[in-house]
């Protein structure tokens, strides 16, 4: 079989999971932002979305703003729920994981004054 047969029926690549989705990395930190202010902290946002950790419950979202792990579409919808936002338009924001880099983040994140997220 041709590799364009391959490529068309999409063997010898996983499925994307619906249940996992990817931000791209100016609005996923712009999206976070907005949830740690409204929250007061990034532990507090953690709890408002239902992260139980009694250490650390903003560690998951600290993950998805560097962009370690994607969202769980639950979480997300929660967040979208919380900050009023309808999670159709967070939705257009939706990219591949392999766009989502070390570098656009950092980039993102001090633009945004988040940069005392970044792992030293």
């Amino acid at each position: 079989m041709s590799n364009f047969a391959l490529a068309k029926f999409g063997w010898g690549r996983p499925e994307p999971d619906p249940t996992k989705i990817w931000l791209n990395s100016s609005y996923r930190v712009v999206l976070i932002k907005y949830g740690i202010e409204k929250a007061g902290s990034i532990n507090k946002l953690g709890r408002e979305l239902g992260y139980r950790s009694r250490v650390h419950p903003g560690w998951s979202i600290r993950q998805i703003l560097l962009g370690y792990q994607a969202f769980p579409i639950d979480r997300l919808k929660t967040m979208a729920k919380y900050l009023g936002t309808p999670i159709d338009d967070i939705l257009e924001h939706q990219t591949r994981p392999g766009s989502v880099t070390l570098e656009n983040t950092k980039d993102a994140l001090y633009k945004h004054g988040l940069g005392c997220y970044l792992p030293r």
